[in-house]
């Protein structure tokens, strides 16, 4: 009798522990059964998502504050400048992990469960779908494990983008067969740090040091290396380029993937001080600097996205008639930042709220202490192992500078295509009526091209892409056609590899 008619393969199963076995029923000698007992991975590297601003679900003593639920978002678009600048108060608001998360129980018991890994902490209009995707695909290797139980083997995703470029990327920067196997011999187990977004990120990367020894501490035991992956959106970069270079939390990281990190700031963070946030955000978090500004004044986080000192000069343009000023000249924060009596300024003390010279004071405290320390400090540096992707597409226009360009006098009527004289977007000086125009950029719509440092010898890999800011790492391609991967965008591709090529670095178990 050949051995193969009576050969069966069995899959491990996971128990509560993280631990796995097999069932398998005993056969008598005579029967000549032989029982494949297929091994999985079991090492565990952890990877660690941090949203960007407004990415993470936030509340207060009295509830849910800012989150994507219906109860949430029906408070916002009737709130006064009042009420938000209440609510949004980095001293009493909160990380809040409430928050719906997409397939809780997806990856059974080989992990925790998706809520207890931090999932509900995630703004889950912006990352519920991608976070889900994110799992899946460093998930892949359970299709080498189900190709023993069909006649037609599968790929893993990582298989099928192995030697494929992306664009005119380096040759080092692609998959190789090698890389792909060994990155299937480890577990990633996605977790989710979420923190409260209108506090100094200084603040968040302490809580972020704290967060991955839980993380780490949790895995006793089943790590493969006593270190976990970062996966920054946006402004979780800068938090995890503090801790990592400015905590010494290196030690305690394998490697970072950043995407559309405002690697020096951007200019964006000072159009929507003076005139709020754009689009459906603008209508919950702020459309106006009346109702945005009290906010944004009281809250370090969002303050340290405003171009630092290695942005460079001239970003701010006033051209009046035959007039024409370029900031800053030497120094953003005194110029423009700290400024109290140019119309152009940053801040406008009158819309603070409250005893506005006590606001004031506070916001010059801010400015010093929080802000300019921690966006000058933080300058280049980086993880040994840094590898990012940015929007560089001229379909997303962006803020490389901002020019505040004299319009004729408005009249109470649109007149010439002009909007009303309540347009969040003008403001007025002697006699003259000025317009916040946007340079129209390439960037992701949020981050130009020229906020990104794209040479560091600490910069392993880097993508420039057409992707948007907030939809970063959305599921599918903004551009079909260019994607080499039909159903997954090239960002998300990227991050993936990027973490197999970061893993290079740990030994086969």
């Amino acid at each position: 009798m050949d051995d193969n008619e009576n050969r069966a393969y069995h899959r491990p199963v996971w128990n509560d522990d993280g631990r796995f076995y097999y069932e398998i029923i005993p056969q008598a000698k005579a029967n000549n059964y032989v029982a494949v007992c297929l091994k999985p991975a079991d090492k565990v590297i952890p990877v660690i998502f941090i949203p960007g601003v407004m990415g993470s679900n936030l509340k207060n003593e009295d509830g849910e504050v800012w989150q994507f639920s219906f109860s949430s978002l029906k408070k916002w678009p009737l709130a006064n400048a009042k009420k938000r600048k209440g609510l949004l108060d980095p001293v009493t608001t909160m990380v809040d992990d409430s928050g719906k998360i997409l397939n809780n129980g997806a990856d059974g018991k080989k992990f925790p469960s998706r809520r207890k890994r931090g999932w509900g902490s995630a703004f889950y209009k912006s990352y519920g779908e991608a976070l889900d995707r994110l799992q899946y695909l460093l998930s892949d290797d359970d299709i080498l494990m189900d190709n023993y139980f069909r006649k037609m083997q599968l790929q893993t995703a990582r298989q099928r983008f192995t030697g494929v470029k992306i664009g005119d990327e380096p040759a080092e920067q692609v998959l190789t067969e090698e890389d792909t196997a060994h990155g299937h011999r480890f577990l990633y187990p996605l977790h989710v740090f979420g923190y409260n977004w209108l506090q100094s990120n200084a603040d968040s990367a302490v809580l972020l040091g704290t967060y991955i020894r839980k993380v780490l501490a949790d895995y006793r035991g089943r790590l493969a290396v006593n270190k976990v992956i970062l996966v920054t959106h946006s402004m979780g970069g800068l938090v995890a380029r503090h801790y990592s270079e400015n905590l010494n939390g290196q030690e305690n990281i394998l490697g970072i993937v950043h995407g559309v990190m405002p690697d020096l700031g951007s200019p964006a963070a000072y159009r929507r001080m003076k005139t709020g946030e754009r689009g459906v955000t603008g209508m919950i978090i702020g459309n106006s600097a009346v109702t945005l500004m009290p906010v944004l004044a009281q809250s370090p986080g969002p303050l340290q996205l405003l171009p630092g000192k290695a942005y460079g000069p001239g970003w701010l343009k006033i051209e009046g008639g035959s007039s024409h000023q370029s900031l800053p000249v030497n120094d953003p924060y005194e110029e423009i930042y700290l400024n109290k009596t140019a119309w152009w300024r940053l801040c406008e003390q009158d819309l603070l709220l409250g005893d506005t010279n006590g606001e004031w004071e506070a916001y010059q405290d801010r400015i010093k202490l929080d802000v300019k320390k921690f966006i000058e400090e933080l300058n280049g540096q980086y993880h040994p192992q840094t590898w990012l992707f940015y929007g560089a597409s001229a379909d997303n226009p962006s803020d490389a500078f901002l020019t505040w360009k004299e319009r004729p006098v408005l009249r109470p009527v649109p007149v010439m295509g002009y909007p009303e004289p309540s347009s969040p977007t003008y403001r007025y000086d002697a006699g003259k009526t000025f317009e916040l125009i946007s340079a129209g950029t390439p960037g992701d719509g949020t981050v130009p091209v020229t906020a990104i440092r794209t040479t560091s010898p600490r910069i392993r890999g880097i993508l420039a892409t057409d992707v948007d800011h907030e939809g970063a790492y959305a599921v599918d391609p903004m551009d079909r056609s260019r994607s080499v991967y039909s159903d997954l965008s090239d960002a998300l591709m990227f991050t993936v590899r990027s973490v197999v090529k970061i893993v290079q670095q740990v030994p086969v178990p």
